[in-house]
């Protein structure tokens, strides 16, 4: 990971949350950010979180819909600083219960 680090000026990573009426990142009304938005940690312990210093960008953002189907919220990580991705935590996640799931799905840090 330190010699892709070394070598790179830009790098990627896309990761999706599926989602069955749980909100991840907004409230259900309004652009606000979920009192419970999930968070993302670094590879150089950097915290990507909703009005955070650094945050993903949300380029669709389903969950926030709560209607007994399944949804997605995309957040992508588009860095110059290499040192920061790949992601290796996603925190604050809302606990399952009964009609309330989720399901990670967590691409590759394209190093650029």
């Amino acid at each position: 990971m330190n010699f892709l680090h070394l070598l790179s000026s830009e790098v990627t990573q896309h990761i999706t949350i599926h989602c069955l009426n749980m909100t991840v990142w907004q409230e259900t009304t309004g652009r606000t950010p979920a009192k419970q938005a999930v968070r993302f940690r670094a590879w150089n312990g950097q915290i990507f979180e909703a009005g955070g210093q650094f945050r993903p960008e949300v380029s669709m953002d389903g969950c926030k819909v709560l209607d007994g189907h399944w949804h997605q919220t995309l957040f992508t990580f588009r860095t110059q600083d290499p040192q920061q991705l790949p992601i290796v935590s996603v925190d604050n996640l809302p606990p399952a219960s009964p009609g309330k799931q989720y399901r990670l799905e967590v691409g590759p840090a394209c190093f650029l």
